[in-house]
């Protein structure tokens, strides 16, 4: 079994303009779990977005836990408010943006798991 308590999870705080804290809670590289998904937290102050990028090999979804902001996945936007589910497919340019005026967060999964490193050697 394997059991993570997010609070206690160091985060990483990137740089500006796309100033958001991210928190790896779970990826292959951390613990023997399955190469088949890795997950954590996005935290987004309010007038804060993602970078808009692509993952060429991966799907990447959100559940958002509290605040409310927007998606843009391809051309298409997506209203985020609690407990609403977006995906971005394999191979589609998206950015997270936090438009509204309370914190925004948000488990992110990756499927299959590997953007995950890049924020583990933080």
């Amino acid at each position: 079994m394997i059991r993570i308590q997010a609070d206690d999870v160091k985060g990483w705080w990137s740089p500006p303009p796309h100033q958001r804290k991210l928190k790896i809670l779970l990826s292959p590289q951390q613990y023997d779990s399955s190469e088949l998904l890795s997950m954590g937290v996005v935290v987004l102050p309010p007038g804060e977005s993602g970078d808009a990028h692509v993952h060429e090999a991966e799907q990447e979804t959100w559940f958002v836990i509290s605040g409310r902001g927007k998606l843009k996945v391809g051309e298409e936007m997506a209203e985020l408010v609690p407990d609403c589910v977006v995906v971005a497919p394999k191979g589609v340019e998206h950015q997270i943006i936090n438009d509204g005026e309370e914190t925004l967060k948000a488990l992110f999964i990756f499927s299959p798991a590997g953007p995950e490193t890049q924020y583990l050697l933080k």
